[in-house]
């Protein structure tokens, strides 16, 4: 996924103190598309960290914000844990990015998101693999392709694709110390860049992609049957 507008991408985003996780599903965003009635979970009314500002827009006829602790009244009070207030074939498009760590009880997040969501209709979404630990309030799970691959599955969806994006070992390495070296800008980039170039040295003299050994985060979407 490494070409100079995304390297270019990564480093302006990279000296603004965004982390890996968030820059490579932004571009993961800005390559899908969405329209008719939209609901983003885990994103606040009006927020510019919103995924639906980067997803391609065709046409909205309505876009919802949904969260456990919404902080506006604009915003939809919803928690995945349980039934969602929404009535059955809701929506056309539903975007959760960096939400399922956060739910102890992943199936029924799937499960409702599958039933509020019209025949045919798509979910597009991404969780971190390597990241810090990060409560909102709590921080439950790292999950794997194989196994979101397997409970989309088993949740009534088709057409399923899950992509590992990362680099590599040192790359994974570097996400780890983020939330330090992001306040020594040119040198956070510097030990990016320079990260990423190990990572692709090796990636010449392996069979096996070291992204998918060593994922930053995972990407997904779907259909409903």
């Amino acid at each position: 996924m490494t070409n100079f507008k995304n390297f270019n991408y990564i480093m302006i985003n990279t000296f603004k103190k965004k982390s890996l996780n968030r820059i490579l599903q932004e571009i993961y965003a800005k390559n899908k598309n969405a329209s008719g009635k939209i609901a983003e979970f885990g994103a606040q009314h009006k927020s510019t960290k919103n995924f639906v500002n980067f997803i391609n827009i065709k046409s909205a006829s309505e876009v919802l914000f949904c969260d456990k602790f919404p902080k506006d009244s604009e915003t939809s009070k919803q928690d995945l844990e349980v039934k969602l207030s929404f009535e059955d074939e809701t929506f056309d498009n539903i975007i959760v990015f960096n939400v399922l760590e956060h739910v102890y009880d992943i199936k029924n997040a799937f499960s409702e998101i599958n039933r509020c969501l019209k025949k045919d209709s798509s979910l597009i979404g991404s969780t971190p693999f390597i990241h810090r630990v990060h409560g909102a309030p709590d921080d439950f799970n790292r999950y794997t392709k194989q196994f979101i691959e397997r409970v989309l599955l088993e949740t009534n969806f088709k057409n399923i694709k899950v992509e590992n994006f990362g680099y590599g070992p040192f790359t994974a390495a570097y996400t780890l110390v983020f939330d330090y070296l992001k306040f020594i800008p040119f040198l956070n980039n510097l030990l990016l860049a320079v990260s990423m170039t190990f990572d692709g040295l090796i990636n010449k003299i392996i069979k096996t992609k070291t992204h998918n050994i060593y994922p930053v985060t995972i990407c997904f979407s779907g259909e409903k049957k």
